[in-house]
């Protein structure tokens, strides 16, 4: 039940940090882009936590050794990310005379994070045996 709770919240963090990405690349010029960019991210990366956190509940639930597998290696730096990509947003609107190198930064950090969380999902599935692990042939 915990490996459901676990990825639920990794795929609806990975949904609503997609939909915040499309909101800044699509929605522009609409009034409200930014509030909802930034609500849209920040609830995507607290779901992202709140997954990092099941998942080490879940793992010292079974007596496993945390950070043992590639799933988990590529999620810690995953939630590294999740949390990193907002801050750098927030930071661009700080440090107004740094905003341009920060934006650039900001606009890497979340294209890397929403590929990070995808192939950690995709570990994940391989490690919970939904997909094949195709590395063994």
């Amino acid at each position: 039940m915990v490996l459901f709770v676990h990825g639920g919240f990794m795929a609806a963090g990975f949904f609503l940090m997609a939909a915040g990405f499309a909101v800044a690349r699509f929605m522009r010029k609409k009034r409200f882009w930014l509030r909802a960019h930034r609500a849209l991210g920040l609830s995507g990366a607290s779901l992202i936590g709140l997954g990092f956190l099941t998942a080490l509940y879940m793992v010292n639930e079974f007596g496993d050794e945390h950070f043992a597998v590639l799933h988990a290696r590529v999620g810690a730096l995953t939630v590294f990310l999740s949390f990193m990509t907002p801050a750098l947003g927030q930071l661009q609107i700080v440090f107004r005379s740094r905003a341009a190198d920060i934006r650039n930064w900001h606009r890497w950090s979340g294209a890397m994070t929403l590929l990070m969380v995808f192939l950690t999902i995709l570990t994940g599935l391989v490690q919970a045996g939904v997909l094949p692990d195709l590395l063994s042939f």
